[in-house]
């Protein structure tokens, strides 16, 4: 019995021979059509698309070669085996009937067994076939579905990884993916305070399942850089979130980097990754970032670090991050592109954009057009050294249209609390969902978070500032700061905000107290200022003198532990007959003329 069902198609102008060979085929199991002719056997394959033909050659009319040719022409979606069963037994009619499209040749009269054996030997092969044809279609099910998913997920993670802080001019960078997803990750933010937060990550693997594993960093990254999160915090929330949903081989490494121009620091966590670089205008490395931690995912909670490594930079250059794609990248002899390459590339060249270009370049030189084994990519940020400079603002402050409804914030911080929360970013997130506040996070963040650090490292933890203008004194600070923090089991800090109305303006007012000593605030450089640079080049004492300038009032009282200033939220727009206010256009003007802002 065969292995499978057949449809015969028995073309034979002897009646006998046909039933001969239809009943051979029902004591198989399979069911036969019976032609006649050449017209009626093509009439027949094109209604019931048989799965083996017997085809004789001397008939009436058309002959089996001439129905053989015709019935190779017509259009199919599978092979249908073509014997002849014919008397001629010459070798140029066994090539004729071959070269007509036909798969076997049978010389009449034939035995009832070799009829069997040839059906069975056939139906073996149709069902290999059929079983071919059936994988062949599965796999193409499965193409187009990987197809459809790679659409999809390529879609989704340019739109996760697309950020406008890539776009920024400080940044240049290039991700050459080994697979159809790259695994190296790639995102840049600017924190409220003007901060640019950047990180490169480096999943395990490389295609799609390593582009998975570290898609989840984003969400995090950009959501806590925009809320003012400390970097440190930031690495920590990385971990932990990758760590719950990661499986325990799964792990991303990553470097994470905020520049703050302001006041020249860059501030680096390197887990896993290669050195992060500074290079200076002279092509030259003047700083250098090792990891000094596992990568992300795979220390708990308790054990996971997240110290990062501060310095001020005194002169301009380019940050540099990259994955070990880029240092592994291997030349035709097996020779690495390493970090002594990526050193070479960069000092070739000048400026952030050339850098980018030049590195780019270099390693495609080194692997002459092999492809990269692994993700290889890289994220430049260009440093400038900005002198501050006073100039006068061009745009007004907001107006606010009808009367403004007052708004209180009290807060309490005690020692507990300080040593496990961010609590500028905790405060200002919440009071920034005022909507009058909204327009105005930045410059809240700059100024909150100045006072905030005062009455914190100064007024509890009475950390000196001159220690930052020490060689490697921007870590110590640091150091001592983390220390200090851990161990403080009392003081307090207390905060205000109040949101009312002072004539025709919406104010701001901002109170914080510290239990400690007293903060001597007029030591520092710029502090005594009332808005005018004081050149001040030091690594510190900048920040009093920049609340001045963005504040209309700044009050320091008792020991220095109290602080007290006055924001200008907006201009008032009422009705002028009701209220004897402004017009719109005296604001304005107004507003215009007294508006001083410090750019960096």
């Amino acid at each position: 019995m065969s292995s499978s069902h057949l449809t015969l198609l028995i073309v034979d102008d002897t009646p006998a021979n046909a039933m001969q060979l239809a009943a051979v085929a029902g004591e198989l199991g399979h069911s036969a059509i019976l032609a006649s002719d050449g017209m009626e056997a093509i009439a027949k394959f094109k209604a019931s698309s048989p799965d083996l033909i017997f085809m004789d050659i001397m008939m009436p009319g058309m002959d089996g070669i001439t129905v053989a040719r015709r019935i190779r022409e017509l259009p199919t979606d599978k092979w249908a085996p073509i014997v002849f069963l014919s008397a001629p037994d010459q070798m140029r009619d066994i090539v004729r009937g071959l070269e007509a499209g036909g798969d076997d040749y049978l010389v009449k009269p034939a035995s009832s067994q070799i009829l069997r054996a040839k059906i069975n030997s056939y139906a073996r092969i149709l069902a290999l076939q059929r079983e071919v044809q059936a994988n062949a279609e599965e796999l193409q099910n499965w193409r187009l579905e990987a197809e459809e998913q790679s659409r999809l997920g390529a879609h989704v993670m340019s739109r996760l990884t697309d950020a406008a802080g890539l776009r920024d001019p400080m940044i240049r960078h290039f991700n050459m993916p080994a697979d159809t997803f790259s695994g190296d990750l790639l995102c840049a933010a600017r924190a409220p305070g003007e901060v640019l937060n950047v990180l490169l990550a480096d999943a395990a693997g490389h295609g799609l399942a390593a582009a998975l594993s570290a898609m989840p960093l984003t969400q995090a990254f950009y959501s806590m850089t925009a809320k003012g999160f400390p970097l440190p915090s930031i690495a920590e929330e990385l971990n932990r979130k990758l760590k719950s949903i990661l499986p325990p081989d799964r792990f991303v490494a990553a470097t994470l980097a905020a520049i703050d121009v302001r006041n020249q620091t860059v501030e680096v966590w390197n887990g896993g990754n290669p050195d992060a670089l500074f290079i200076n205008t002279r092509g030259k490395v003047a700083m250098q970032w090792a990891s000094h931690h596992p990568p992300l995912g795979i220390l708990p909670d308790k054990l996971f670090s997240g110290m990062t490594e501060t310095v001020v930079f005194h002169e301009p250059g380019d940050l540099v991050l990259c994955s070990d794609g880029l240092t592994e990248a291997e030349n035709p002899a097996g020779g690495w592109f390493a970090l002594d390459g990526v050193c070479a590339a960069l000092s070739q060249a000048q400026g952030c954009e050339t850098r980018c270009a030049s590195l780019l370049q270099g390693v495609n030189d080194h692997l002459a057009g092999q492809p990269g084994h692994d993700d290889i990519s890289a994220l430049l940020v260009s440093v400038p050294i900005n002198r501050r400079r006073q100039v006068r603002s061009t745009t007004p402050t907001p107006a606010h249209h009808g009367p403004l409804a007052e708004w209180r914030l009290a807060l309490s911080f005690g020692a507990e609390e300080l040593r496990y929360l961010d609590v500028v970013p905790a405060v200002l997130g919440f009071a920034t969902q005022i909507q009058a506040l909204r327009p105005h996070q930045g410059t809240l963040f700059l100024i909150f978070s100045e006072l905030f650090n005062n009455a914190l490292d100064h007024g509890l933890l009475g950390l000196d500032s001159a220690t930052k203008s020490w060689i490697g004194g921007f870590e110590l600070y640091m150091r001592q700061r983390g220390a200090r923090l851990a161990g403080l089991h009392g003081g307090r800090i207390d905060i205000a905000f109040h949101m009312h109305q002072e004539k025709s303006r919406a104010v701001l007012d901002i109170s914080l107290a510290d239990s400690g000593p007293g903060f001597d605030f007029e030591k520092c450089p710029g502090a005594l200022g009332s808005g005018e640079d004081t050149g001040n080049e030091l690594a510190y004492g900048r920040g009093i003198a920049l609340v001045k300038h963005l504040c209309e009032q700044v009050v320091y009282s008792g020991n220095g532990n109290q602080v007290w200033v006055r924001y200008g939220v907006s201009d008032l727009i009422v009705e002028q007959e009701e209220t004897g206010a402004e017009t719109e256009d005296e604001a304005i003007t107004r507003q215009g003329d007294n508006t001083d802002l410090l750019l960096f």
